[in-house]
């Protein structure tokens, strides 16, 4: 194969799966925001199958092989992009290879049922129930670290599919650093017992949808670009770079929770409709990492949308809408939207306290991996390091360890991305803060010097460098716990003590 037949065959094969990948998230959001017939999922869920298995097919068939062997074998007389894509092809290509196809389709079997056999457990609360399908998939994701290789520890296989460079050696020191710092402040926090007044209430939902359009459109969300759907659980699909979706869920008693999950799916996707459209060719006009993309996410939710200076734009546009606000002032409505108290579920934490949610589940993965513990010993091990890290005990499963969909799914190695990415986002910060005033783009409610400077030195690179490789070059050094670190003592010492 030629140099230019090699680039042929990668080009043809990017351009078909992205068709693919297109016509899959239309399906997903359809089926997900539409309210279509239940007796048509079956049949959509069938053709989403199909069209991923068609995907992979097209992908690990031997030409792939050959052509990313081809452009290897030239070096760095390849484009930075073309090297970029060779890289991230032939690391996709190699470990999906590496599954025996067996196996592989035993797995994705397994999957397909125990999803649906955890949320029945997780509505009786029986571990029981998924227990012996747990065993089973973690049984696979053990075999899975031997079958992709690694160097130092075997949960480092697994974080690489989600975080590419952060094995455990980096996030051993970042969840130590968590434990040393951010645990004893919060024993201070709660040792002092102030309470901030809470935002608890009825709030009209459409006047709720009133306020959704603004909030998106003040951290920098292009809804020409894109839409806002309701959902159950909310997330975010990239159709193309012009078409990238977002959803939400409205209550009527919680206000800041379709605000602030709005906002943090707004964070998603402004990454992904500011890629630099010249990496579609190539397949790299996606997030870094799921890491990089979760530093967006929390960035705007919680840097920028829970800061003093949001506060003070947020309080007009509240008062309103809602006479609940008439008599606030920005300084309690800035400590009403940083409450922080151990809680049990990991989706409803708060600023300061959610890592320390991820770092269970952290440290039951990786001991895990190794057989240190097996799958029987997951809910009395939850229990004792929520009790030890948080300070509170799960009364049931549904509150402790069948609480998230991850494992049920198969997906272990993805929970640190949540953490590091928050931790990202602070880094991030910190250099921004440098060149750019924020709060007075805040009060100014004009956000383009920071959405700016991300679309600049983050945004468009999209996947053409690593993560690491990504801070290094816009920060000048390699990520560091001691922004986030940073950032949290100062906000939180400052609200609370």
């Amino acid at each position: 194969m030629t140099k230019t037949q090699a680039f042929e065959t990668l080009y043809g094969k990017i351009e078909a799966n992205r068709a693919i990948e297109m016509a899959e998230s239309i399906i997903h959001w359809d089926a997900l925001t539409s309210g279509v017939p239940v007796l048509s999922l079956p049949a959509r869920g069938a053709a989403a199958g199909w069209l991923s298995g068609e995907a992979f097919r097209r992908f690990i068939a031997p030409d792939t092989l050959e052509a990313i062997e081809t452009l290897e074998s030239f070096g760095s007389e390849l484009s930075f992009l073309e090297s970029a894509m060779v890289r991230e092809l032939g690391r996709k290509y190699r470990k999906a290879k590496a599954i025996p196809s067996e196996a592989l389709q035993a797995f994705s079997a397994l999957i397909a049922q125990s999803q649906s056999v955890w949320e029945t457990a997780r509505e009786k609360r029986d571990y029981e129930m998924i227990l012996p399908y747990y065993e089973k998939i973690f049984d696979y994701q053990r075999r899975l670290c031997d079958w992709y290789g690694y160097e130092k520890h075997p949960y480092d296989a697994l974080l690489d599919d989600f975080e590419p460079g952060v094995g455990v050696d980096i996030l051993e020191g970042f969840f130590a650093a968590l434990r040393a710092e951010i645990v004893p402040l919060l024993g201070s926090i709660m040792d002092k017992g102030d309470r901030p007044e809470e935002v608890v209430g009825s709030f009209d939902v459409d006047k709720q949808k009133e306020l959704l359009p603004w909030l998106t459109g003040f951290i920098g969300y292009d809804r020409s670009r894109g839409k806002i759907g309701e959902v159950e659980h909310p997330f975010c699909t990239t159709i193309t770079r012009h078409d990238v979706r977002i959803t939400t869920k409205y209550h009527e008693d919680s206000l800041m929770s379709a605000m602030y999950s709005t906002l943090h799916e707004s964070g998603h996707a402004i990454y992904e409709q500011n890629i630099d459209e010249g990496l579609e060719q190539y397949g790299l006009a996606n997030g870094s990492s799921m890491g990089m993309h979760e530093s967006q996410s929390r960035l705007y939710e919680n840097m920028i949308c829970r800061s003093r200076a949001f506060a003070g734009v947020l309080l007009p546009k509240l008062q309103g809408l809602f006479d609940f606000f008439a008599k606030w002032d920005e300084g309690k409505l800035f400590r009403a939207v940083n409450i922080t108290r151990p809680s049990l579920i990991r989706i409803e934490a708060d600023e300061l306290t959610y890592s320390l949610h991820i770092m269970v589940r952290y440290e039951l993965e990786k001991a895990l991996m190794t057989g240190e513990i097996k799958a029987a010993d997951l809910p009395g091990l939850w229990d004792d390091k929520y009790e030890e890290l948080l300070g509170v005990r799960p009364n049931n499963m549904a509150e402790g360890v069948l609480q998230d969909v991850h494992w049920s799914g198969g997906t272990i190695g993805y929970f640190p991305s949540y953490a590091i990415g928050t931790a990202y986002g602070a880094q991030w910060m910190n250099e921004i803060k440098k060149t750019v005033d924020v709060d007075a783009a805040i009060k100014s409610q004009d956000l383009s010097p920071v959405s700016g400077w991300l679309k600049e030195n983050m945004y468009k690179h999209g996947m053409s460098m690593t993560p690491g490789e990504l801070l290094l070059k816009a920060t000048g050094e390699p990520f560091n716990v001691k922004y986030y670190i940073d950032y949290l003592k100062e906000k939180f010492t400052g609200l609370y003590l």
